[in-house]
């Protein structure tokens, strides 16, 4: 015990060191120490040269890794694939947490100083995306370019009936400033939906979701996409609604953090005791868990014993003004992310900073109108580019406004049997007509072994 407990306290102060930051903390607590306290504020006032200069040097680095970062992720070229689906998929959404995982392996993070703060390199992100164009639902996944083969290769190694396709970016079509928006007759409301509690604790799964008995022998679980497919399938024509997840492959020691709260769960808990001698006083005695304390214990630890991806989850409803109705994304969208609710262990909730719904009893209480039009035209354009929030804080000042700064949004840490539950292909259960377009055969490809003539040339064209 008294071993792990130093061991956990190296790592915590190792974990410190190495925040640049901490080192002006351990300058003045030494100075507290050892020079008197008078002393002391006359020597912090008369070096206020160097504060200044380490203020700005954080922010100047800041800035510059802002700067490298956004010349890296400008120079990206993606791709978007179109997801087709089957008249049937027989997979449970558990194939899809395997493709999660695939995902997953292709992760890229800088290796040195050059990578980081000259190349700029970030993480690469994926975009999953299920869009519905007035009642026709669409999923895409947009990747980067050089991926796009190991991206169809993990969908078909786990979905051999579903097509993989490249198609033309949908976000075309959308207008590219509130200002065209409001040009064409149309309004906005968006969103984005966070986690309710600590990233260790997980939502409802598809592995919680009860069993629906068709016959006798064969039951099915029940899909949690039913719920969306029948609010985007409620559309008007002209109306759209766009739910976009995006994620990116997460640090594989990201369950370590959570290591102290583990430790707190495993401990019994201790009441006090009272002995028949009073000269001995209480003694603390370990009482038995119950039922939900144990079923927390155990599903924390699953949901941090697998990959995790750093996760952004948002949308927005995009409608005529003659038949707009923000309470259909606000209480129908939103309401259907409550399915993954579970009352002691996780849910989803509005990021409230970010919706596009403000009044004057929300901070900061004034302007609500004119911030209301800022948060839908950075919404409008986060959706239109796929943006992540900037990694550093200068990135994420720069590029705020007066009336909305660029700090809500924000990202958390889902691992892949959470998103297979969000993202995933609609199993044999769900009623997909007619608000999918399906795959009417099946394709295959030639058999091995194939006899083939002609010059080098003419087979050069084919591959």
């Amino acid at each position: 015990m008294i071993r792990n407990l130093f061991k956990h306290l190296i790592d915590i102060l190792e974990g410190l060191l190495r925040q640049e930051e901490i080192w002006l903390f351990v300058f003045l607590i030494i100075g507290l120490i050892v020079i008197p306290i008078p002393n002391l504020l006359a020597i912090i006032l008369a070096l206020w040269w160097l504060w200044l200069l380490l203020i700005l040097w954080w922010a100047l680095k800041s800035l510059w890794l802002f700067w490298r970062q956004s010349i890296f992720k400008s120079e990206t070229k993606w791709v978007m694939l179109e997801l087709r689906m089957p008249r049937e998929i027989s997979q449970t959404p558990q194939a899809m947490e395997q493709v999660f995982r695939s995902i997953n392996s292709l992760r890229n993070a800088p290796g040195d100083i050059k990578e980081k703060y000259w190349e700029g390199e970030v993480t690469y992100w994926f975009a999953l995306e299920i869009v519905s164009f007035g009642g026709q639902v669409h999923f895409y996944v947009r990747c980067r370019n050089r991926l796009k083969n190991l991206v169809e290769a993990a969908f078909f190694s786990y979905y051999k009936d579903v097509e993989v396709v490249e198609v033309d970016d949908y976000i075309d079509k959308f207008p590219t400033a509130v200002s065209e928006m409001y040009h064409n007759e149309l309004d906005l409301w968006g969103s984005e939906m966070v986690l309710a509690k600590d990233e260790a604790f997980p939502i409802k799964t598809y592995s919680h979701f009860e069993e629906e008995e068709v016959n006798e022998k064969k039951k099915v679980l029940l899909d949690p996409m039913s719920a969306f497919l029948e609010i985007l399938g409620k559309l008007n024509k002209e109306e759209t609604v766009g739910i976009q997840i995006l994620i990116a492959p997460g640090d594989p020691g990201w369950a370590k953090a959570w290591e102290p709260m583990v430790e707190k769960l495993q401990r019994p808990s201790l009441i006090k005791i009272k002995g028949g001698d009073p000269e001995m006083g209480a003694r603390e005695v370990p009482i038995m868990r119950t039922p939900a304390q144990t079923d927390i214990l155990e599903e924390v630890e699953n949901n941090l014993s697998k990959p995790a991806l750093d996760t952004l989850i948002r949308f927005i409803y995009l409608s005529p003004k003659a038949t707009f109705f923000d309470s259909f994304a606000r209480r129908g969208l939103a309401g259907a992310f409550n399915q993954y609710a579970l009352l002691n262990m996780n849910s989803f909730r509005q990021n409230y900073h970010v919706s596009t719904r403000t009044r004057i009893w929300n901070w900061p209480h004034v302007y609500p109108r004119v911030r209301n039009e800022y948060r839908k035209q950075r919404l409008l354009r986060n959706y239109l580019i796929r943006e992540v929030p900037p990694e550093t804080w200068m990135g994420r000042f720069i590029t705020s406004y007066l009336f909305n700064f660029n700090f809500a949004s924000r990202r958390f840490k889902m691992n892949v049997e959470g998103l297979a539950t969000l993202f995933h292909p609609p199993t044999a259960s769900v009623l997909t007509a007619p608000h999918i377009k399906r795959v009417e055969s099946r394709k295959a490809g030639p058999p091995a072994g194939l006899a083939i003539f002609g010059e080098e040339t003419e087979i050069e064209k084919y591959r």
